[in-house]
């Protein structure tokens, strides 16, 4: 690391967008931990964004070739971090659906005095898939009953009441019932933390990463 910060402080270096792509899944964006030492190395100012992937597992020949479109993006038609996320996977569902995509990216924007401050976002990109157990892209769901528990993957989802499309389709609530302790939960709205992407496809979402405690509390993780 303090190679690569001399290199960024040394006067021919720049100006050019410095990225680390980490293709692999797990813990590398998944857990709290790994992706605040993620996040810091952008808030560092060694890197200006770093790309990897949440998911259980994760599939190099689905994911490349949106990983692929972001990198040309970025470096080839001068877009911008984030907006290169949502145009990248966002328009591959297959990618998409088979693992979220971690990303902390700095920007620079102006302060309240007129001076350029780096900002530093980290956020997840994830695609809602009801029937695969993942509301709003949460495949770390829980049952909110305290004595059960029970992962995603154990519960079955479905929409609840009207059905919302296009733009306002997050405005769906949805049901589930725990294969584990029976229970079900009716009339859930979407979290206010949770975001529609700016996809031409609906059922993409975008969040803050890692969640807080009380966001966890939200989707049924106690403790």
């Amino acid at each position: 690391m303090e190679a690569i910060a001399a290199i960024n402080k040394s006067t021919g270096a720049g100006p050019c967008i410095r990225g680390l792509v980490i293709c692999c899944c797990g813990s590398t964006g998944r857990l709290t931990t790994s992706a605040n030492v993620l996040k810091r190395l952008v808030e560092q100012d060694i890197f200006d964004f770093i790309l990897t992937f949440a998911g259980v597992s994760t599939i190099d020949t689905i994911v490349v070739p949106a990983l692929n479109r972001f990198i040309e993006n970025v470096y080839i038609f001068d877009m911008e971090i984030w907006d290169a996320v949502e145009e990248s996977f966002g328009e591959d569902r297959h990618a998409l659906n088979q693992t979220p995509v971690f990303i902390s990216f700095a920007t620079m924007q102006d302060g309240s005095q007129g001076e350029c401050q780096r900002v530093v976002d980290t956020r997840l990109f994830a695609y809602n898939n009801l029937k695969d157990g993942r509301p709003w892209g949460l495949d770390i769901y829980r049952c909110w009953n305290v004595q059960c528990q029970a992962p995603a993957y154990n519960m079955i989802f479905h929409p609840h009441g009207k059905q919302y499309y296009g733009k306002h389709w997050v405005q769906t609530k949805i049901k589930y019932t725990c294969l584990q302790c029976r229970m079900t939960q009716k009339a859930i709205p979407c979290p206010s933390w949770v975001h529609a992407a700016c996809s031409q496809n609906y059922g993409r979402v975008w969040y803050q990463w890692p969640l807080s405690a009380a966001q966890k509390r939200e989707i049924g993780i106690i403790g």
